[in-house]
């Protein structure tokens, strides 16, 4: 579609005056991708909250054409500052073809003048913006609504004294160096890595002027923002649904979950707060979608739900928790017609909850999807993790074991109301990420997955009733050396999107191999490209961690404020 077909169907009010400083917000991906990304509205709505700062969008040009505004048209070279929001590895392809198409300096060294000030932020860079570095001239680490702010003001003093003609003979570099000073925020300019003979990082050194160490950006009370949608629109993943965020950050401790390390402790946006955001909706749509990592641990759901449909909206949640769903949720659910029920139990034995620390038994499951048939919730959607740690056939076969249960659950609801309902096996490479206790780990190669996969599609094909999804191993692989990459890698970013040269060659002619990256067990005194950032989880408590899951060891969920086993809650506090 179009840029005026799309904003015709948009309902908002946020882009209706000028500022100062104009920034444009890209997604490197599809508008229906973008605008169903909670973040990314948030950040839209509080740049556009200041009087200073006018705030438009982006995305990547389905068409291959030129990006623009989609507010105004205006091209991307026009803008103050250029600000990408990113949330996948795989989206690190599109940053550079965004401002290759653009007709902007891909390279940060080489837009120096009146070019755009390029930023970057998101949960993926968040964790390890390497790969990126050479393109970026800052990231935000961490939760940008708070920071994102003082970035703007310390921008803005920095244009004040531009004007005045005060400036140095590098006022880019002046800039830079006055940013790197806020939490949160990584200058990578400022920043060397060397490495050794056998490809390790051998130091990473800061320019003397610049900390050592980047600590993550973090919110303490989501009550203090307005995390809900600001744009409705049905071009997107969740059709004219205004969602509100009323959980961040998880306690669970799953050792591959980047969520529960990146934001941890976790916090809940009370029922008062919920049930206000949910009135900026009356009038717009009668549909609420609960955003959150784990959001039936939230311990007032049930509250919530019954108080939002007594407001008369119908809601729906994204992946829950089967240890935490109960009774008055459900019911709220099937009164207001959510059709599927979505649980994540990752993996199908008992073996391997403990190794991943996540621990959801068959029985629960079978319950859990018995009391959503009695409701009328017919569709079940299962996410599962392929290539885990000592994941052995029979762990692979429990997973079938597991379709058959659940198809003897629905058989006699299924005759009753002579519909079958569906049920959809959804299985992911595991991809270990920085900053959790898989970090050190090897990734499983691409053929053994794919095995996997060749069998799992087969059985429950057999067994008949059951939908199969799956996710690439093949860009499993290239998110895997993407997400625990380093500078280097900015070579092969280059080389495939300017130069149009395949991955692999891309690899080989930077003299680098996907399995340095995936395949190789790390030491725990490896110098990671990610250690001179800190998102407050002791690097000491990750190490306990990976060692806990050698031994097939349970840790218990987080115990918020009362206790010192990650160090999360002491660093924030100091």
């Amino acid at each position: 579609m179009d840029r005026a077909a799309l904003l015709a169907d948009e309902i908002h009010t946020l882009y209706s005056r000028e500022g100062d400083i104009h920034v444009v917000l890209i997604y490197p991906n599809t508008y229906y991708l973008g605008m169903s990304s909670l973040g990314y509205q948030v950040l839209y709505h509080e740049l556009n909250q200041r009087e200073d700062t006018v705030c438009e969008r982006a995305f990547l040009p389905e068409d291959g054409g030129v990006p623009l505004s989609l507010e105004t048209g205006r091209p991307l070279s026009q803008f103050d500052i250029i600000g990408f929001s990113i949330s996948f590895e795989l989206d690190y392809f599109h940053v550079l073809r965004i401002l290759k198409q653009a007709n902007l300096p891909l390279f940060s060294h080489e837009r120096r003048g009146n070019f755009p000030l390029v930023i970057a932020g998101g949960i993926s860079v968040s964790y390890n913006p390497e790969p990126l570095a050479d393109f970026i001239d800052v990231f935000v680490i961490g939760e940008a609504e708070e920071v994102i702010h003082e970035f703007i003001f310390e921008y803005r003093k920095h244009e004040i004294k531009v004007g005045l003609q005060h400036a140095s003979e590098d006022p880019k570099r002046d800039l830079l160096l006055r940013l790197s000073h806020l939490e949160g925020i990584y200058v990578p300019c400022l920043y060397e890595v060397s490495y050794t003979s056998n490809g390790l990082i051998h130091q990473i050194t800061h320019h003397p002027e610049s900390p050592p160490v980047i600590h993550s950006a973090f919110v303490t009370e989501i009550d203090s923002l307005d995390t809900c949608s600001r744009i409705l629109t049905p071009h997107t993943e969740f059709p004219n649904i205004h969602l509100i965020e009323i959980a961040r950050g998880c306690g669970r401790q799953c050792r591959f979950c980047i969520a529960g390390y990146a934001h941890r402790w976790p916090r809940y946006r009370s029922l008062r707060s919920t049930l206000v955001c949910a009135e900026k909706a009356i009038g717009k749509t009668d549909r609420i979608g609960l955003v959150g990592s784990s959001v039936s641990d939230h311990p007032q759901i049930d509250e919530i739900a019954q108080g939002l449909v007594e407001m008369g909206f119908r809601i729906s949640v994204a992946s829950l928790r089967a240890e935490t769903v109960r009774p008055p949720l459900l019911d709220a659910l099937a009164e207001s017609e959510q059709g599927t029920l979505t649980i994540a139990p990752e993996v199908a034995t008992s073996h391997l909850q403990k190794i991943v620390n996540k621990a959801v038994s068959h029985e629960r499951v079978f319950y859990v999807f018995e009391e959503a048939l009695k409701r009328g919730i017919l569709r079940l959607r299962l996410y599962f993790l392929l290539g885990v740690p000592y994941e052995t056939e029979a762990d692979v076969e429990a997973i079938v074991e597991m379709a058959r249960g659940l198809k003897r659950i629905r058989q006699p609801y299924a005759r009753r109301s002579g519909k079958s309902g569906k049920i959809t096996f959804v299985f992911s490479p595991l991809v270990p990420k920085p900053h959790t206790p898989f970090q050190w780990i090897a990734m499983e190669p691409v053929k053994q997955i794919s095995s996997k996969l060749r069998y799992l599609k087969k059985h429950l094909g057999m067994l008949g009733g059951f939908d199969v999804a799956s996710a690439s191993a093949r860009l499993a692989e290239i998110e895997g050396v993407l997400a625990r990459g380093d500078r280097r890698l900015g070579k092969v970013l280059y080389a495939v999107e300017v130069e149009d040269l395949p991955w692999k060659q891309a690899m080989r002619r930077a003299g680098l191999e996907s399995a340095f990256y995936t395949q190789r067990l790390r030491h725990h005194d490896e110098l990671f490209p990610w250690s001179h950032l800190n998102l407050r989880v002791d690097t000491r408590f990750l190490h306990q961690e990976h060692n806990k899951h050698h031994q097939g060891t349970l840790t218990s969920d987080c115990n918020v404020g009362s206790c010192r086993k990650c160090g999360a809650c002491h660093l924030t506090a100091n």
